[in-house]
This record gives C-alpha cells, sequence and structure tokens, in this order.
C-alpha cells in the first residue's frame, strides 16, 4: 500500500487537462491540479480588464452537439443541461473577405461551400468538388484508426484501410490544391482562415486541415455562457468532489524522478506534490527539460526536438453603442485576405511586412445574448493576425518604449482596415482596448515564444511523426 494523498497529479488546467480531471474526479478519483496562472483555462482563459472578459486566444469549437465529443464528456459529469452553446450562422459560419472586395460564407455542408464558391467565382466547381472528396475521405478514414497503438502487422493485414491516409501523409495543404487545380480564388477562400492552423498551405499538413475543417463543418459553436463560465464550472465540478483540489499561483519549476519514473514535483514556493500518476499538461520540451533530456530515448528526443508554431496579434476591443446588425455583420467570424496568396501574405509578415495582411474578427458577445463578459449595452470584438516572435522578443526586452509604439501601429494599422473594409467608424464606439503581442502571449498564456500549437502542424509533425499523448 502507498500513502499516496492523491490518486492523478495535472501540472496545468488547459482544456484537455480540466477534460481529463473532470472525468476522474466525477469516476471517484482523488485529483489534484496545479495552475501557474491565477484562473483555469490555459490557452483558452478569459482575462478581465476593466469591467470586460476577453478570452486570450480561442474564439470558436466544434463537437458540442448531441454526439459531438463535448457534449458527450459534459453528459458524463452531468453538466450538458447546464453548460450549452451557439451554433455559428448555418450559411456561412466563417466569412471570407477576398482582395477583391467579395465575400464568401463558408456554410455547414461542403456541397453547399462547392455552390458558394461556384456562384462567387464561376468555373470552380469541377476542381473545387474533386478537393473537397479528397477532404472527405482522408477524414473518413481518420476517424477509423483505431484509438491505440498499431500492432506490426496491422499495417499489412488493414492497410488497405487507410490507402488515403497512406497517399497524403507526407502531403501539404498546398500540393492537395495544386493536384486539384484549384484557382488562386478557391484557394484564398479555403485557407483564409490560415490563423486557426498558423502556418500556410505551402507548409500546412493536410490532415490538420482537414481535422479543424471537417470538425467545423459539422457545426461551429460559442458557449453560450462565455468562455469564462465553461471553465470556471468544469474547475468547480472537480473541487465539488472530496479529495480534489485545484491550486492556483503554483507553477511547477521541477519534476522529480527515481529511474525512469516520476514521483513529484515541485512549485516555485517550494511545496512538493505528488500522485500515483502525473499528468503534464504543459509544453513538452519545458517538462522534458526539467525531468533531464538524457533519461529519454533518443527516438523520443528527436521528436522533442521541434521549433514553436507561429504567434499572433490581438486586439481585444470593449465597444459601447454598438449595433452589429447595422454593418450587416451576422453570427459568425470574418476573414479578411488583402493578396490573393496566402503563402506570399505568411512571407510578407514573418518579416514583418504587414502593409497587405490578412486578418480575423471575431464577435463573441453576438454569438450569445448571455451577460458575464461585457457591461450592459456593450459588446466585445477582438481582432487578430499572425505574426512571428523573435523580433518582437528582441525589441521587448532592448527597447520597451520602442516594443509598445510599434504594437500600437500596427494595432491602429489593422484598425483602419477594420473601418475602410467593414465598419466605417469603429473607433468612435471604443471603449476599451488591449493590444497582445506573442510576449504578452508568452507572459500571460505561458505559452514559450507565444506559440498557438508548440508543435507547428506540418507533414513532418502530424500523425506518428507527432509526440504520442501517454
Amino acid at each position: 500500500m502507498d500513502n499516496y494523498k492523491y490518486d492523478y497529479l495535472f501540472i496545468g488546467t488547459g482544456n484537455s487537462a480540466l477534460t481529463a480531471a473532470a472525468l476522474l474526479a466525477n469516476a471517484g478519483k482523488k485529483v489534484c491540479m496545479l495552475e501557474a496562472h491565477d484562473i483555469p483555462g490555459g490557452y483558452a482563459h478569459s482575462f478581465k480588464w476593466g469591467d470586460f472578459y476577453f478570452c486570450a486566444q480561442v474564439h470558436y469549437i466544434w463537437g458540442c452537439g448531441p454526439g459531438g465529443k463535448i457534449y458527450e464528456f459534459l453528459k458524463k459529469i452531468g453538466l450538458h443541461k447546464e453548460l450549452t452553446f451557439q451554433l455559428f450562422d448555418r450559411d456561412g459560419y466563417d466569412r471570407m473577405g477576398m482582395p477583391d472586395g467579395k465575400i464568401v460564407g463558408i456554410p455547414y455542408g461542403f456541397e453547399h461551400l462547392v455552390e458558394n464558391i461556384e456562384k462567387a467565382y464561376p468555373g470552380n466547381r469541377d476542381s473545387v468538388r474533386k478537393f473537397l472528396n479528397i477532404i472527405e475521405k482522408i477524414r473518413y478514414e481518420m476517424v477509423r484508426v483505431p484509438d491505440r497503438d498499431i500492432r506490426w502487422w496491422e499495417y499489412f493485414t488493414q492497410g488497405w484501410k487507410y490507402l488515403t491516409l497512406l497517399k497524403y501523409k507526407d502531403k501539404t495543404l498546398q500540393q492537395v490544391f495544386d493536384e486539384c487545380d484549384l484557382s488562386k480564388e478557391a484557394q484564398a477562400i479555403l485557407c483564409a482562415q490560415a490563423a486557426d492552423f498558423m502556418l500556410p498551405p505551402g507548409e500546412l499538413s493536410v490532415f490538420a486541415f482537414v481535422g479543424l475543417f471537417s470538425g467545423y463543418n459539422t457545426g461551429a459553436y460559442y458557449p453560450t455562457q462565455h468562455y469564462k463560465t465553461y471553465f470556471d464550472r468544469i474547475a468547480k465540478s472537480i473541487t465539488d468532489n472530496r479529495g480534489c483540489h485545484i491550486f492556483y499561483k503554483s507553477m511547477v519549476t521541477k519534476i522529480n524522478t527515481e529511474g525512469n519514473r516520476v514521483t513529484s514535483v515541485e512549485t516555485k514556493d517550494g511545496k512538493v506534490f505528488a500522485a500515483r500518476t502525473i499528468v503534464c499538461n504543459m509544453d513538452p520540451q519545458k517538462a522534458a527539460g526539467m525531468i533531464g533530456m538524457e533519461k529519454f530515448p533518443d527516438a523520443y528526443r528527436k521528436k522533442l526536438q521541434y521549433n514553436y508554431s507561429g504567434s499572433s496579434i490581438m486586439i481585444y476591443l470593449g465597444l459601447k453603442d454598438f449595433d452589429f446588425a447595422k454593418y450587416g455583420l451576422t453570427n459568425g467570424n470574418i476573414w479578411h485576405m488583402e493578396q490573393w496568396d496566402m503563402n506570399k501574405i505568411w512571407k510578407d509578415q514573418a518579416a514583418g511586412d504587414f502593409s497587405k495582411p490578412f486578418f480575423f474578427i471575431s464577435m463573441p458577445t453576438h454569438h450569445t445574448v448571455e451577460p458575464g463578459v461585457a457591461p450592459a449595452g456593450h459588446h466585445i470584438m477582438e481582432i487578430g493576425t499572425y505574426t512571428e516572435y523573435f523580433d518582437w522578443k528582441e525589441l521587448h526586452d532592448k527597447d520597451y518604449k520602442a516594443y509598445e509604439a510599434k504594437k500600437a501601429a500596427l494595432a491602429e494599422h489593422l484598425l483602419d482596415l477594420v473601418e475602410k473594409l467593414y465598419i466605417p467608424d469603429l473607433r468612435a464606439h471604443i471603449a476599451v482596448k488591449v493590444v497582445g503581442s506573442p510576449t504578452t502571449n508568452e507572459e500571460w498564456v505561458w505559452t514559450p515564444q507565444g506559440t498557438a500549437y508548440g508543435e507547428p502542424c506540418t507533414p513532418h509533425q502530424i500523425g506518428t511523426h507527432r509526440l504520442r499523448q501517454e
């Protein structure tokens, strides 16, 4: 017999950790969670600024309807009636603003998408349908891959079931675009949401694209009571169970081992925590560094040698006296491109050239009428685009005043474009404005280099190439 106080100890309270911890607590296990921040949610946490709450980075999710993974998780812990979700506009959960001024909605159902693209840019029907057929085949085979280690002989006996996966496992999205002979217009519409992946089509694994694009196609959702309430309630469902605790402002700074087993962790304030099983929800590179890289097999160390994915510039706006309907803004997101070629846009922005960028507009208080994140009569809008980390970090550390000036100038440039293209008098409605950079993400969301995904979703870091969740 051991004397562990907890059955499971989680490092971090991100979405996946909260989900696993809630299921375990609901099953009668004693769970402890250590969170460096003062609130739960990780990358999807909500921060308070004045009288507003802004979600740091996550804007919409899928799997929230009956049969979906999030819905079934909530049902399992008895919260599916309390924590509900609002479905985005069926005709365009994402609206893609093109360089020629046309706006094309991404609807639910691939055949509807084919018709939307054909209506905007005639002559694309066959090539778009060919592309979406490939996407559907990949998705069909993906969901049938066993959720376990595949035995070596199964590659020979079952491989015929996954011929599409085998064909496209090392392909980028751009390579599939080219195979289908998609026009520049069709390509732009299909990849305008590049910030969802933090990679351009020339680098993005088509598998990563399929997972997210097909997921949203089943239904894009926003929490009825906002992300803040969602994560607060999941956290409470854990601590409501006897013997379960979440400790905030408890940054793990050391991971102790005996042989090849993690035995305990230590926090910044010197406290030691142990459990029968310790689950890490922090960045794998950081965790491996605390454990000691030399303790991992060569093959695992190789997978840990990844660069981080890109980051973002975010503008968080609290708006007063604002009417979404006045500007024709529907219940969905806007993605806008100032150039047709996303690969070029990405290259330009990586080099610090934002003269013709792409950007994203999210409107949380347009998705639900429930209060909780803005004062009465006020709204929230979030605007973002891709950027890289190192130039911002260097300027932040060398000349903070210049860093703030650069951040403010880029924010004003993006606001100029939003006013020119979508909301002519946006600035007149701004009550609160907060601008975040990659260093802001690093400081407040605890993501190394402000990364969005940790490992970038390239073909060589997806599927069997990616670190196993074990």
